[in-house]
């Protein structure tokens, strides 16, 4: 419900309490599916997110900028102050008015999602997607406004093609999109494939009643993010819906913190399946091509099991040596037709039918060998990939691959993965998906912050006693950490250093960057250039690697 008409109605309106007014310092990408917006020189960022099935515009207080590997974009509005954002009437578009009679307009379309720059003429300046394309052509701005009928025969609507009540009320009504739509028809007590031509009067009384008050619970929204049975974010919405009235529910006061997390926790889910589609794949195509190798051998076992017969044969040449000569090239004996070789005495023909069967015998067990062979390693892979469908999160994966780390590198399917078990550092999985790193001794620390982090991943240490560097890093899952995700590497900070025992502990925050190693310093001192103070707990979280 991300880019829900009522969804996108509310975020442009909480965008222009924040950001009316401010001046854009810059824009960016540092991927190809996500644009981020700066403004002023610690102002907040608009993130807008193009991925095909994650449309997302939202405000992130602490985005960091990588110093590789971004580029900037939309380069006419940077300076540019905005003096208003706008939700189209009728489409999800979210609209920044700059100064000067600039727009940047974000369509969040799905798959065709993009930002425009348009001039005061509205001839597209820049674009961030398909820029070639659309760079000089007029801006079409489609027309229209929401009006709702609620007397509309829609609940005895005969339309070629429709055949339910959940498709006319999407048809009629397409600003409600799929959750709203079946929450709708939930509070209604009607069937989504109800036939809308046999519905009682008392339920199409029932929809309109239930369509008001639904609209007037859009007119104050609540963000809210509601969980499945893994704990992990399923669905978004910014009114309560009655239809997962079982599902756990995290609520929020601030709608941008809301996408955030679901977005985080998108992109994480995401991060992990770059990890675990590879290895499906892997395990696929070897079960696939253990099934066409066992196919083929069980033929070939077929053919080579032929010992008994050549074995006959011979016994039956010998039998009948006196009726054979030297060039003949086949006899009928014993009711068989038996082929000859004419260069061969009858005795050597009778010894080459025992060299085959004999032959015959060695393929034959050879091939059983192999065959029993490919079978268990059939049943070792299937086995994998059943344990993999139920990897969903970081931790599974750790503990799938833990658990199967010498079936894994017996197949030479995934190398080296014992190397990541023997890190000498604790690791864990916070909120996000982000992983965190602790060393283990001081020597373990200074490997830990001088070789194995990133100038953009946070450290952390508690304040005024001896413990673990401890090492948030980004790159391992999508997005920036959240204030949750720093707050638990701060509480591991806490729980490795000598003061694990206090109800609370001052933990210092940085970015890697802002740490240096001082000369001839010993093992684990280093000075920070510059640090907040996280008051915390000291815990662990419940994913360690």
């Amino acid at each position: 419900m991300l880019t829900n008409y009522y969804t996108i109605g509310y975020v442009a309106v909480t965008l222009h309490a924040i950001l009316r007014g401010l001046q854009i310092r810059e824009a960016f990408t540092q991927s190809a599916d996500e644009m981020v917006i700066g403004f002023g020189t610690s102002g907040p960022s608009l993130v807008f997110s193009c991925r095909p099935n994650l449309n997302a515009a939202y405000v992130h207080e602490h985005y960091a900028r990588a110093r590789t590997n971004s580029t900037d974009v939309l380069p006419d509005a940077h300076g540019r102050t905005v003096t208003a954002v706008l939700r189209h009437p009728v489409d999800r578009v979210i609209t920044l008015v700059l100064s000067s009679g600039h727009r940047i307009v974000l369509q969040l379309f799905g798959p065709q999602a993009n930002a425009l720059l348009l001039g005061p003429d509205s001839i597209i300046r820049e674009a961030f997607r398909k820029s070639k394309l659309l760079i000089g052509q007029p801006f079409e701005d489609r027309k229209g406004e929401m009006v709702y009928d609620f007397d509309h025969p829609i609940l005895t609507l005969h339309t070629p093609g429709i055949t339910s009540i959940g498709q006319a009320t999407r048809k009629l009504y397409p600003q409600l999109g799929a959750t709203l739509t079946k929450e709708l028809l939930h509070r209604s007590g009607i069937a989504s494939n109800a036939d809308p031509s046999t519905l009682p009067s008392d339920l199409i009384k029932s929809f309109r009643i239930q369509f008001r008050k639904l609209l007037t619970e859009l007119g104050t929204p609540r963000p809210r993010i509601y969980l499945d049975i893994n704990g992990a974010p399923s669905v978004f919405s910014i009114v309560h819906l009655t239809h997962l009235q079982d599902a756990a529910v995290q609520e929020f006061d601030d709608i941008h913190a809301a996408i955030r997390l679901f977005v985080s926790h998108k992109h994480a889910g995401h991060a992990l399946d770059e990890h675990v589609a590879p290895m499906r794949a892997s395990l696929r195509r070897e079960q696939q091509k253990l099934h066409r190798a066992l196919h083929a051998m069980t033929h070939e076992q077929q053919a080579a099991n032929r010992a008994d017969e050549y074995e006959r044969i011979g016994q039956t040449l010998m039998a009948h040596l006196s009726e054979i000569s030297k060039g003949d090239p086949i006899i009928a004996a014993d009711g068989l037709s038996i082929p000859l070789e004419p260069a061969l005495t009858p005795v050597q023909n009778a010894q080459h039918y025992f060299k085959k069967a004999k032959r015959s015998r060695a393929a034959a067990a050879e091939m059983s060998t192999r065959i029993v062979a490919a079978r268990a390693r059939l049943s070792i892979v299937t086995q994998l990939l059943d344990s993999l469908e139920s990897v969903i999160s970081r931790k599974d994966l750790a503990t799938f691959t833990s658990e199967n780390t010498e079936a894994l590198e017996a197949l030479r399917l995934v190398p080296k993965i014992a190397g990541r078990v023997q890190l000498p550092f604790h690791t864990f999985v916070v909120d996000g998906g982000f992983e965190v790193w602790a060393g283990k001794s001081s020597e373990k620390n200074d490997i830990l912050t001088m070789k194995h982090s990133k100038p953009n991943d946070f450290w952390f240490h508690a304040r005024g006693t001896s413990g673990s560097h401890v090492i948030l890093k980004v790159d391992t899952a999508r997005g920036e950490p959240g204030k949750k995700a720093k707050e638990q590497a701060a509480a591991i900070a806490a729980y490795y250093s000598k003061m694990r025992g206090s109800s609370l502990v001052p933990v210092a925050m940085t970015k890697r960057k802002y740490v240096r190693k001082p000369k001839g310093a010993p093992p684990g001192t280093v000075l920070l250039e510059r640090e907040t103070v996280l008051l915390v707990e000291p815990a662990l979280p419940n994913d360690a690697l």
